[in-house]
């Protein structure tokens, strides 16, 4: 399973990063020993010309290496990036590095001292740590991320619980429903709009397994029946805008399928591939291992690009269970859990967007991104797509791409003469 090979060579880069400059810094000192003795090697061999070149290399060599040591680096800009090219950049480096040694190394014992190439080498090693990614906040607060991941999949596997306080070990009594874990079959098709994508026909399957209504009491079923019909009103009237990743969908094909205790809506990335996935369903769950195995197969289905948002539904949720929620991360599924007797929804807020996700799986009024910059664009002072992502939540390229279609409309004109700034109609 290729998600878990990944997990399983996840490294703290603050401390990949310290390892892998040590490793270059002894690599470096290796070349200037060798640059050493090819000079000395000259001036016995009085080649005036080529130890002059030589002596030339060694100081090339000696400053890469003091820029290396310096702790603030100043002489290396670097460039931002994501974990993974963190990762592979550091690997490229390493390998770089030991080339470099090599290569100084088989010039001793070699007639012909190639100097230029030897420079040539120091110069484009130095160009390839000028372009080492920063270890900056983001690729930290995504390391965190993939790491709460990786100790989630590891109790899935190992079926660790984590230890409760004394004050956990009552957990709350669910109210009004036999927790079966079982599920409805879906309503009649007439309420079925534009028809159900891959994913929510597999949520659908899950949904064929039949479960008496008499296993939920009369109040609890009316809550569930005014939410499932909240939410298709919802999904009628609006589409969502902001995706997990903080891009604009809002111009994407929208679709949304409503069954008696299901909903599900996809946003298309062209014709046939699903980009993200919205999957509520009533689907109680009392064993903590039960409800992480389920997450856990949703979760590996999701394919590299694609997003699901999946909300559980129930009349009651234990204490451990509302912990893993809140600490749960993926970095292509986000998880909500309902509760219909308190009407709260409980989730890991610390994940990107998943505040602007949740809307989509409780009763709170969908508030469109025009409405949300109406304050921005009322305003005097021109704004940019920094401010529209500040507020939205959609990344810059997304926010960038919400003016563009906001300009289209004619709902803001732009008056920066060049410098992306932007001002409501009524200010021109």
């Amino acid at each position: 399973m290729s998600w878990m090979i990944e997990m399983e060579s996840l490294k703290d880069p603050v401390t990949v990063e310290q390892a892998n400059r040590q490793t270059i810094i002894n690599n470096l000192n290796e070349v200037y020993g060798s640059v050493e003795k090819l000079i000395q090697r000259t001036y016995a061999n009085r080649q005036t010309d080529l130890n002059f070149q030589l002596r030339n290399v060694r100081a090339s060599a000696s400053q890469l290496l003091a820029d290396i040591k310096s702790r603030d680096l100043d002489s290396f800009s670097g460039k931002k990036g994501t974990l993974e090219e963190f990762y592979s950049n550091e690997e490229e480096l390493l390998k770089a590095s030991s080339r470099i040694k090599d290569e100084f190394a088989s010039s001793i014992s070699s007639e012909n001292i190639d100097t230029f190439m030897l420079e040539g080498l120091l110069d484009s090693f130095k160009k390839g740590f000028n372009e080492r990614i920063v270890v900056d906040k983001d690729i930290q607060k995504e390391f965190k991320l993939r790491q709460m991941e990786k100790e989630s999949a590891e109790r899935v596997i190992s079926g660790e619980r984590p230890a409760k306080t004394s004050e956990e070990k009552q957990e709350r009594k669910p109210s009004g429903i036999a927790m079966t874990g079982k599920l409805s079959e879906p309503m009649d098709t007439s309420r079925t709009t534009l028809g159900p994508s891959a994913s929510s026909e597999k949520a659908r399957d899950i949904l064929t397994k039949k479960t008496s209504k008499e296993d939920i009491e009369t109040d609890i079923l009316s809550k569930l029946y005014n939410y499932m019909n909240g939410l298709e009103q919802k999904y009628s009237t609006h589409q969502p805008e902001v995706s997990f990743n903080g891009e604009y969908i809002g111009d994407r094909k929208w679709k949304f399928n409503i069954s008696e205790r299901s909903v599900s809506g996809t946003i298309m990335d062209g014709i046939v591939k699903p980009l993200l996935t919205f999957e509520t369903y009533w689907h109680p769950f009392e064993d903590m291992r039960n409800i992480m195995e389920f997450i856990q197969k949703e979760a590996n289905t999701v394919p590299s690009g694609q997003y699901r948002s999946v909300c559980i539904l129930s009349s009651g949720w234990n204490t451990e269970i509302l912990d893993w929620a809140q600490n749960y991360v993926h970095p292509r599924l986000m998880v909500y859990l309902y509760d219909l007797g308190t009407n709260e929804i409980t989730f890991n807020a610390s994940v990107n967007n998943s505040e602007r996700l949740k809307v989509w799986h409780d009763q709170e009024e969908y508030v469109p991104l025009e409405n949300m910059i109406e304050t921005l664009v009322e305003q005097d002072d021109p704004f940019d797509a920094s401010d529209v992502a500040e507020i939205t939540g959609l990344s810059a390229n997304g926010a960038q791409r919400f003016i563009v279609k906001m300009l289209s409309k004619n709902k803001i004109i732009d008056v920066g003469f060049g410098t992306s700034r932007y001002s409501g109609i009524r200010n021109k």
